[in-house]
């Protein structure tokens, strides 16, 4: 470790980027494994996996740094919750290999250094609901009085066209990390033929056993037929709505990214504060995750069809 001492020596004489470090933060390549804050200049000095110097940054005072970045679909990563993932041991092990694994503290999200921090987020893709079962189905006919359109001796019918859907999904297994919070994801109903259609809706989970949400969407849209209406004769619409139960399961990934933070009471090769990146010590996405099983029901009702009488 001691040609990054020098090459981190050296650098004090080069120009120091003036660009805001969470910022940067966000565009760093993965080579880029692990950080340093040099408490005597208060700068960030950032390393490649193999020891190389990547870039040294201006720290951001706290007050200036947006501590609310994150979006609903993400949500600070604890340390408690870190420990629970399987890639867990490859981060400590990375940091011991480098610095020694004695008298230190280990954090995530420091309040002195808030933009360097972790997250867990949610799965930006959409979370696609599988069926188990057959579906439990029954169509419905609503007929629809018609009004006088003039003198003309024609109605006009009003009729529904189009499909909704309403599902209610319930934590039955919690994850690990994101523990206790509610984040946005986006939910996919697949094609059944004669129960549903391929849509997504958005709703809000939480990672508490137990808990439900509910979320709609509608499809539904009015249409209006005008028929002659022969004299004597009263005519109507009539509408076929097929509605369908139907029992969904789907799995919902937590992904933690960011730093974790190891705080030496002693400086290892110059500095006493070294952080390691979640995701570059671990390349395989399942050593950075959790995941989050849900159940529920889903309510289809499609209007499938619609035809006009006069009786």
């Amino acid at each position: 470790m001691f040609s990054k001492a020098i090459i981190s020596s050296f650098f004090l004489f080069h120009v120091v980027s003036a660009i805001p470090f969470p910022q940067l933060a966000n565009e760093l390549p993965s080579s880029v494994t692990h950080i340093a804050f040099d408490e005597d200049t208060g700068h960030y000095i950032a390393f490649n996996k193999d020891g190389s110097l990547y870039g040294r940054y201006v720290a951001e005072k706290r007050s200036t740094v947006n501590l609310d970045r994150r979006d609903s679909t993400c949500a600070p990563l604890s340390v408690e919750e870190a420990e629970t993932l399987p890639g867990w041991k490859n981060i400590v092990q990375y940091a011991n290999d480098n610095w020694g694994d004695g008298s230190r503290n280990i954090v995530t999200n420091p309040t002195e250094y808030v933009d360097y921090g972790a997250l867990v987020c949610i799965q930006t893709e959409t979370v696609e609901l599988s069926f188990t079962g057959e579906p439990t189905c029954q169509t419905n006919n609503i007929t629809t009085g018609g009004l006088l359109v003039g003198t003309s001796g024609s109605v006009s019918l009003g009729v529904d066209q189009g499909f909704a859907a309403a599902t209610t999904l319930t934590t039955t297994q919690a994850s690990t990390i994101g523990v206790d919070t509610s984040l946005s994801v986006k939910v996919g109903i697949p094609e059944v033929v004669d129960a549903t259609q391929t849509v997504t809706m958005s709703t809000s989970l939480t990672n508490t056993n137990s808990q439900a949400a509910s979320t709609t969407y509608n499809d539904v849209v009015g249409v209006t037929i005008t028929m002659d209406a022969p004299e004597g004769k009263t005519c109507n619409a009539i509408s076929s709505t097929n509605r369908c139960t139907l029992q969904a399961t789907g799995n919902v990934k937590y992904i933690a990214s960011g730093w974790v933070w190891f705080n030496y009471e002693s400086r290892k090769d110059g500095h006493y504060k070294w952080a390691v990146s979640i995701e570059a010590t671990n390349s395989d996405i399942d050593d950075l995750s959790s995941t989050m099983k849900v159940t529920g029901s889903v309510e289809a009702d499609t209007h499938v069809a619609y035809s006009g009488e006069c009786v």
